[in-house]
């Protein structure tokens, strides 16, 4: 009875020893001073020389769910002008991407998204083969409404905005609006029918 007691509080320990090594570890890495309060265990990379800013309630990472102990959080507001806010009671489960350049990512208000979920405002590169390896390329702002529920394994690219209370279905690549009130899903993400 005792070593079993024992044995719970020794794996309670190197638990909580390890989530709190990995967290600082990436604290540490990070080079982005956000703005506002990130309370998440789970371990968040910020990188990049524009805005990142959280409100109350952030919440990163997932205990109960795949790659929490193996992957981190990854968010980058990559140019001066890039910038990415987060709204109040937001939840973005584990190995998620958030890439700001040239252009916004927001997240509004009460949004809730599954695991490897990917956010970018551009191409990286530009389209045209004879300029790929320049600078000259084209950024979009992305914007995610209030009450938004996102699957896993779910893509948004440049320029998508995601009205309030919709649902994306798992594994969508989102390139274009959705309506608010709907729900979308696919590869490219079309709307499956309303919520109202």
């Amino acid at each position: 009875m005792i070593i079993d007691a024992l044995k719970r509080i020794t794996r309670k320990l190197l638990y909580l020893l390890i989530i709190t090594v990995r967290y600082y570890k990436y604290r540490i890495l990070s080079t982005n001073k956000f703005t506002g309060t990130l309370k998440s265990k789970y371990p968040v990379l910020l990188r990049g020389k524009g805005k990142i800013k959280f409100d109350k309630d952030v919440n990163f990472g997932l205990i109960a769910s795949p790659f929490f102990f193996n992957s981190y959080g990854y968010a980058e507001a990559r140019s001066l002008d890039s910038e990415i806010i987060i709204g109040n009671n937001v939840s973005l489960n584990n190995n998620f991407s958030l890439i700001a350049e040239k252009g916004k990512i927001i997240i509004s208000n009460n949004v809730l998204a599954g695991f490897n979920l990917n956010i970018v405002t551009s191409d990286f590169h530009n389209l045209d083969s004879q300029k790929r390896l320049s600078d000259d390329y084209i950024g979009k702002d992305v914007f995610i409404g209030q009450n938004v529920f996102i699957g896993n394994n779910v893509t948004i690219l440049k320029g998508v905005n995601i009205g309030e209370n919709s649902v994306i279905g798992n594994n969508s690549l989102v390139t274009k609006n959705i309506p608010p009130n709907s729900i979308a899903g696919g590869n490219p993400a079309k709307v499956i029918r309303n919520l109202q």
